[in-house]
């Protein structure tokens, strides 16, 4: 696609998907902020947009942590995010949660603001991300899927319409994106205090990761799963 000053930031992901770097790079939300022209979020960030786009156009398509899923089977898309991402936070969030306890443990009264606010917010990540998923797996993706797996038109879902539980899942989404951002600001950009132990150097280092993750998790969501799903009551 032609990337120019208007073309919105979530566009540019979902057909550019190596995007995501340079947006990683200069801290532009591609997720739950991505419909915004991109001449807006640089210069809300004060970043040459044409200095911007050179680098998009610099990258190479191959060389991205996603591929292009706009035109991809609908249950081909729900397979990859419970393979990619879902699977993956089960397993990362209660590990990401125990190495917090042992730091607060041991870290919490030398750094009083930090670790302990940091702890609740990932306790509270952890728990709202674990429902989310589930009423995504249980409600929301065998909806997704069923025309494709049934070979016909989708059923009456028994959620009403469609477009309420994707509302839902954009607010949880939005939550995320709060909570993501509050444990970024508490730790100055997840630098390490001096001192830090390994513990603290492993949840520093899996905090950014569930952090990157998550950024492409929800873009992927918000900006090809959910637009389609959507189009499907209008078949």
């Amino acid at each position: 696609m032609d990337i120019n000053p208007q073309t919105q930031v979530s566009d540019i992901v979902t057909h550019h998907p190596a995007a995501t770097k340079v947006f990683h790079r200069h801290g532009i939300d591609f997720c739950c902020g991505g419909k915004r022209p991109l001449a807006e979020v640089c210069a809300e960030r004060r970043l040459d947009v044409d200095a911007v786009q050179r680098e998009i156009a610099a990258l190479d398509p191959h060389d991205a942590e996603e591929q292009d899923w706009s035109a991809a089977p609908l249950a081909a898309i729900v397979d990859h995010i419970l393979e990619r991402y879902h699977a993956p936070l089960k397993e990362e969030l209660p590990r990401l949660a125990a190495m917090a306890a042992k730091v607060q443990a041991a870290h919490g009264e030398r750094f009083p603001e930090m670790v302990p606010p940091l702890a609740a917010r990932l306790d509270e990540l952890k728990a709202e991300l674990e429902l989310h998923m589930m009423k995504e797996e249980r409600m929301l993706f065998p909806y997704v899927v069923s025309p494709e797996r049934a070979g016909g038109r989708a059923p009456r879902p028994p959620f009403g319409t469609v477009a309420a539980p994707i509302a839902a899942m954009e607010a949880e989404h939005e939550d995320a994106g709060r909570l993501l951002a509050e444990m970024r600001a508490l730790t100055g950009g997840y630098q390490l205090p001096e001192g830090a132990c390994n513990t603290f150097r492993a949840l520093f280092h899996g905090l950014e990761e569930l952090e990157r993750e998550m950024h492409l998790h929800v873009a992927l969501e918000n900006h090809v799963l959910f637009p389609r799903a959507a189009e499907l009551e209008r078949q």
